[in-house]
């Protein structure tokens, strides 16, 4: 964490934790993201399950800290089962670059059956205003760089209607990452989990948390087009506003109760 001197008024100033990371796939594929560089094996197992390269926890056989190369904060080794490696070269294959961002990766949302029982089975936790509240309000208390530093995005992971674990990041995109990550990794990736993030729900964050197959993204802000019209035909809920007094609920396409 970088602590800067504000000549002006002769203060401290913590600033949010922000740094280059190289991810190299196979030997063969380099990855670079800016992002918060703390629990990078939870960041990019849900990266990798997130862009759809990942099907399976399986499909990543080695994931590892390596020497930070010059200019990198952080360097990591993954090693991608056959299926995998062959998704990510597909999704490369129009870049010719040798080094290459996340935003390259434009794969469309992998497919996905909508679960209504599963929507069903949440749909009385969301629409418990005092509940809903009560994440958003745990998940801010245990936001440490929010409360410490700010300038950075939270978000919790709801399984079987508790939090079970807050991320933080200064790109909202890998705070779903991150809970993607949580998920898989603690075993809680199913159709009745909840993500809470505190940003706009953007259309990639929405295909993000479809690939993953969870069943609702729940923001304090509010949805785009793209992220409601990616969310209806796949069975993603979606609820914006949700610590307002009138939430906006986005139900799927199939979901008749809506």
């Amino acid at each position: 964490m970088t602590v800067e001197r504000d000549s002006k008024i002769g203060t401290m100033k913590v600033l949010a934790p922000e740094a280059l990371v190289r991810v190299r796939v196979n030997e063969s594929y380099t990855l670079e993201w800016s992002c918060t560089p703390r629990d990078l094996s939870c960041l990019a197992t849900g990266w990798f399950v997130s862009e759809g390269i990942v099907r399976t926890p399986g499909e990543i056989e080695d994931l590892s800290e390596v020497d930070s190369g010059t200019g990198y904060a952080v360097c990591l080794s993954v090693r991608l089962a056959r299926p995998a490696l062959a998704r990510l070269a597909a999704a490369l294959s129009g870049d010719t670059a040798s080094a290459v961002r996340p935003a390259a990766l434009t794969a469309s949302v992998a497919d996905r059956e909508p679960d209504t029982t599963g929507g069903r089975q949440i749909r009385s936790l969301l629409e418990d205003r005092g509940r809903v509240t009560s994440w958003f309000r745990d998940m801010f208390d245990q936001a440490a760089l929010r409360s410490s530093v700010g300038g950075v995005h939270t978000g919790g992971l709801v399984v079987e209607g508790n939090l079970a674990q807050v991320v933080e990041d200064v790109s909202r995109h890998h705070v779903v990452d991150r809970l993607v990550g949580s998920a898989v990794l603690t075993g809680a990736v199913r159709v009745e989990a909840i993500f809470l993030v505190s940003a706009r729900i953007s259309g990639a964050m929405a295909a993000k948390a479809c690939r993953a197959g969870i069943g609702a993204l729940v923001s304090r802000s509010v949805p785009t087009e793209l992220a409601a019209a990616i969310a209806a035909p796949r069975g993603l809920i979606l609820v914006g506003r949700a610590r307002g007094e009138a939430p906006h609920y986005y139900w799927p396409a199939s979901d008749a109760a809506g």
